[in-house]
């Protein structure tokens, strides 16, 4: 359907955030004037973004700030000072990422504030205009320093900040170059640095109206010459061309207003959801087109971009799941491989996990599918094809009798559903990943005859040896495993590997001391468990008897992806079964038949959006349930998280994987809703 512009209602759908006279977060979602507030803070998290900039707030407050690009060092935290008769409501623009914090004291109005991120320059506004005095909290990074110097014509006061070349980023990765960031004042305002603390300050605003930027570069000239910018072109001409911008893209997005039916159950909210996803999106798809995997993960991943990838496609922004793709076609050309995750707006950056070679190429051929499916654009993938030949070659090399590792990043391995001892045994996902994408590549290679007759067909030879042993290696009883121990047996597993040590106690190099970083190289000890240097020199650890999980994700994979190697009717009984344990126990656990009392209320995020989307493929009753369910556990700002217990959020908030697969779930269902049957 051909995307229809919006007009917009600023207030008719939006998210309230209140902070009630104890200081904590209390949360309202409101249609038009009325609201509903619920008793608690749930967590949420949301993002001001352009795509050079990118910031992270709770509430009024700030928790993470990007300067620009979004692979650099977050540089502050600005939190806002209350006392017992302090409150605040936060309200977001529908359409866009413009926030509006009303202020109260005692009970009564004391003005507002507004905040957002230029379209243009990466500059975060915050304009007051208040009637009562407030003041927030400015901490800096310890490696930040400030430089005085003369403001901002214009201005009131300002603050330069300066980073040091090689500071981290995030663990062992670090910004090459030293980094400018300012901060300028116009207005009532008064700034000044606590006497005991070297790197914290008061900001104190007073009645009348008020700015403050925080304008990144990331360059000296830069960031002066764009304080200068914004300083010139004040509040009110920056807001109104992001406005602008922001309205072009939600035109972009499928009207599903007029797509869905009208009886369809929960529709508003669903409506108000896609809002808020596409939304949440945008903020963290940086300029280079990857996407942030949330506020503590600087970097693009791109086990995470597949899924943001098909989200996207089913909103309708096909620009932005093709400038996915291009980011790393970008990095590929200038470095011959991909990691599972890259720097965003730096150079050559790579966040390498164990077996980086296997998954993440696999979902890079298949995102490339996708959008050729989506868009038609055949000439962009004649144009990145020497990286989908390189996604091919890369994982066949790990193949043993028929059966890929698993890379070391799934979020059910960070999340411990899945141990890290079990990294080399035969992964179902990563070798269904291969055979699916091949199929697709070598068909895509045979038609536009990039390879020769020869090379197609041996080619197909492997992926077909792959394809007839999968059931073999991966099919036990009705059940499709997560891992298969007998790979281990069949392969000299590697000696050395970059990756988490398995150890990680107080000595360990990775975790245990200050400085040292999460990921390093780790070394196989005789019970093949891996561990660091100084970890490895205290002994081996246990050997692990070899044990097959069966996770919900891996299971639901297939239908996800729309596999080849099932027809969905094989997978139904898994997909009841997993619906028949929700149904009995209320609850939605990662792992099939889980008889652990620690992990049988945690999920991984998507598996809301799994399930529902593998019901429908199967055409389950039932799918309604589900539907439902997926749409209450979203928090206050219409996303999901990284985990649930108990369907409570856990781990990182805001996070554009887990919400694009769930939200892709939801407007499948909502395109399939039939009515009529229902009143059959």
């Amino acid at each position: 359907m051909k995307p229809v512009r919006k007009s917009f209602t600023f207030l008719l759908f939006t998210i309230l955030v209140f902070i009630n006279p104890s200081g904590s977060f209390v949360q309202a979602q409101t249609t038009g004037q009325a609201g509903k507030i619920y008793d608690k803070d749930d967590g949420s998290v949301h993002a001001l973004g352009n795509g050079k900039m990118l910031v992270y707030k709770h509430g009024p407050d700030i928790i993470k700030i990007y300067p620009a690009p979004y692979s650099t060092p977050s540089l502050f935290k600005l939190d806002m000072t209350r006392n017992t008769q302090t409150e605040t409501r936060s309200i977001r623009e529908q359409g866009t990422a413009i926030w509006t914090h009303q202020v109260f004291q005692n009970g009564k109005s004391a003005g507002m504030f507004t905040d957002f991120v230029d379209s243009e320059l990466p500059c975060m506004i915050r304009h007051f205009n208040l009637t009562e005095t407030i003041s927030f909290r400015l901490v800096l990074e310890d490696f930040v320093k400030v430089i005085t110097k003369p403001g901002i014509a214009g201005s009131k006061g300002n603050l330069l900040l300066f980073v040091p070349a090689g500071t981290t980023i995030y663990q062992k990765y670090t910004y090459p170059k030293p980094l400018y960031h300012q901060i300028m004042w116009k207005g009532n305002v008064k700034v000044e640095q606590k006497s005991d603390q070297e790197n914290e300050y008061i900001i104190t605003f007073n009645p009348g109206e008020s700015d403050i930027y925080f304008s990144g570069g990331p360059e000296y000239p830069e960031v002066i010459s764009n304080s200068e910018e914004a300083q010139k072109s004040g509040y009110a001409k920056l807001l109104d061309r992001t406005r602008t911008w922001w309205e072009a893209f939600t035109a972009e997005r499928t009207d599903f207003g007029h797509q869905f039916p009208a009886n369809l159950p929960l529709r508003e909210k669903l409506l108000q959801t896609i809002d808020d996803v596409s939304v949440m999106i945008r903020t963290q798809q940086a300029l280079e087109g990857s996407v942030m995997a949330g506020y503590p993960y600087p970097l693009g991943y791109v086990r995470d971009q597949y899924g943001v990838s098909r989200g996207l496609l089913a909103l309708g922004y096909f620009k932005e799941a093709k400038n996915i793709l291009s980011f790393y076609w970008n990095i590929w050309k200038k470095y011959g491989e991909i990691h599972n995750a890259q720097g965003i707006g730096i150079e050559g950056v790579f966040h390498v996990h164990e077996n980086d070679e296997v998954e993440t190429p696999g979902y890079l051929i298949i995102q490339a599918f996708d959008l050729l499916e989506k868009s038609g654009d055949d000439a962009f993938i004649a144009e990145i094809f020497p990286l989908l030949e390189w996604c091919w070659d890369v994982q066949k090399k790990n193949l043993v009798r028929g059966m890929l590792p698993f890379n070391g990043d799934e979020t059910y391995v960070a999340g411990g559903f899945l141990p890290r001892s079990a990294l080399n045994d035969g992964s179902a996902e990563a070798t269904i990943l291969f055979i699916d994408g091949g199929e697709k590549l070598l068909t895509w290679i045979k038609k536009h005859e990039k390879w020769t007759s020869v090379k197609i067909e041996n080619e197909r030879m492997v992926l077909e040896n792959t394809r007839k042993l999968f059931r073999e290696n991966f099919w036990k009883n009705g059940q499709l495993i997560t891992n298969n121990p007998e790979r281990v047996n069949l392969t000299d597993i590697p000696r050395f590997r970059h990756g988490v040590c398995e150890q990680s106690g107080p000595d360990c190099l990775v975790f245990g001391r200050k400085g040292f970083a999460g990921i390093d190289w780790t070394e196989r000890d005789i019970n093949n468990r891996y561990q660091c240097p100084a970890c490895l020199a205290l002994g081996p650890l246990p050997k692990i008897a070899p044990q097959i999980y069966n996770l919900i994700s891996v299971s639901l994979t297939p239908l996800y992806t729309h596999s080849s190697q099932f027809e969905p009717k094989e997978l139904k009984p898994i997909v009841a079964k997993v619906f028949g344990q929700y149904k009995k126990t209320g609850d939605l656990t990662c792992i099939i038949d889980s008889t652990s009392t620690k992990n049988n209320k945690l999920t991984v995020g998507y598996d809301y959006g799994f399930l529902l989307y593998s019901m429908l493929e199967t055409k389950m009753e039932g799918a309604e349930t589900i539907y439902k369910k997926t749409l209450s556990v979203a928090d206050s700002t219409g996303v999901w998280s990284e985990y649930y217990n108990d369907h409570r959020p856990q781990g990182t908030r805001y996070r554009p994987w887990e919400s694009a697969i769930n939200i892709e779930a939801l407007i499948k269902f909502a395109n399939q809703y039939d009515i009529s049957a229902r009143q059959r």
